[in-house]
């Protein structure tokens, strides 16, 4: 199993933005500011008009925020996506000391707990060198565990665990 990153060209932004949308809505069962409208798609509900969206590509237009000052990032698994990695490095968007945040992470629920993950994950740190942050929801424990060991093994245990282990930082 081959995992590479590629970054996503103007023609790929469906697939990004589909993955988004799949993203979010994995996040909906640990946030509940996240919440799927008429419609089944996961909007942001303290935002007005969410419940208007009707298409994913509306759905990824109404929660997308920052996510244009992004990089975009295909993980493919022998050539075939298999999620994506958004990836903040404007410094307007960025806290003092921070040079780059991993915003989003999403796998293909097939492509899960097969290293997928944690490869892409190498491969995303090794783009950028400098200060990293990890953000991850409190009440997502998978996520938790993932991105704590990830980090450590990616750092040899050295970075920062912050908000009661919620977020991480580091420099590579």
């Amino acid at each position: 199993m081959n995992t590479t990153l590629t970054r996503a060209a103007q023609e790929e932004m469906p697939l990004i933005r589909y993955f988004f949308v799949c993203f979010f809505n994995d996040l909906a069962q640990y946030d509940p500011n996240i919440i799927i409208n008429k419609h089944g798609l996961p909007i942001w509900s303290l935002a007005s008009g969410g419940e208007n969206i009707q298409t994913v590509g509306e759905c990824a237009d109404f929660n997308w925020w920052i996510r244009g000052a992004c990089e975009h990032w295909i993980i493919r698994v022998d050539g075939v996506p298999a999620g994506s990695i958004l990836i903040l490095a404007d410094k307007n968007h960025l806290p003092d000391g921070v040079d780059f945040e991993l915003l989003d992470f999403y796998i293909t629920p097939k492509d899960r707990r097969q290293g997928v993950g944690k490869a892409a994950a190498r491969l995303a740190f090794d783009l950028h060198h400098g200060d990293w942050q990890v953000f991850e929801l409190a009440r997502n424990t998978p996520a938790l565990k993932f991105w704590r060991a990830v980090i450590s093994e990616y750092t040899n245990n050295n970075f920062q665990d912050l908000d009661d282990g919620a977020q991480q930082r580091f420099r590579n």
